[in-house]
């Protein structure tokens, strides 16, 4: 047994064998994620909220019915680099050079618009030296994906970058390089 089975079992009594199968025979392989929680709710009381929209991901990703990186918003991606700089002399890249990552020039505070490299969007929030999000729209897509780029640590630097929203698993691995090359060039100019 997994530590994963064994985490289920202490938090539900049940390993995800059982939930498989107890969902499979309740016909959850016809339901959306919605009914498949609700299901769960309605039949096992006792478990928690978070392990019912836990086992219900474990069921679709086992059952085919949700790819890597599916959420019920979209598909995501993270994608971070350790830089040796200090948090002060990224946030300096990140806010001085936005062409080297974003595509285009843009002034970090929320509500200003940016476009470049075939992408736009809107800044929403700016923590200086801590997190900057904000909306980012290929070309082409229908609704924009959401990022947000956040500073951890101290000494050296992991720049941690977050999308969300992205429509499909192509955008998804699209999206993974584009944010792969991104931070390499944050990092090399930031002195890494």
């Amino acid at each position: 047994m997994t530590k994963k089975d064994d985490a289920v079992r202490t938090a539900t009594g049940r390993d995800w064998t059982e939930w498989l199968s107890l969902l499979d025979a309740a016909g959850a392989a016809e339901w959306d994620h919605k009914g498949i929680v609700k299901h769960l709710a309605a039949d096992y009381p006792q478990v928690s909220s978070w392990w019912q929209q836990s086992i219900t991901v474990a069921y679709e990703r086992a059952r085919g019915k949700r790819a890597i990186g599916e959420t019920a918003s979209g598909f995501q991606v993270g994608v971070q680099r350790s830089v040796s700089a200090g948090a002060d002399v990224v946030w300096k890249v990140l806010t001085e050079r936005p062409e080297l990552w974003l595509g285009g020039p843009v002034r970090f505070e929320p509500g200003n618009q940016y476009e470049g490299g075939g992408v736009s969007g809107e800044i929403r929030v700016v923590k200086p030296v801590d997190r900057v999000r904000f909306t980012w729209r290929r070309t082409g897509w229908d609704t924009p994906a959401t990022v947000q780029v956040s500073l951890l640590g101290e000494g050296g630097t992991t720049v941690h970058v977050l999308v969300e929203k992205l429509p499909d698993a192509q955008s998804r691995e699209w999206a993974r390089e584009q944010w792969r090359i991104a931070l390499e060039r944050i990092a090399a100019e930031a002195g890494s």
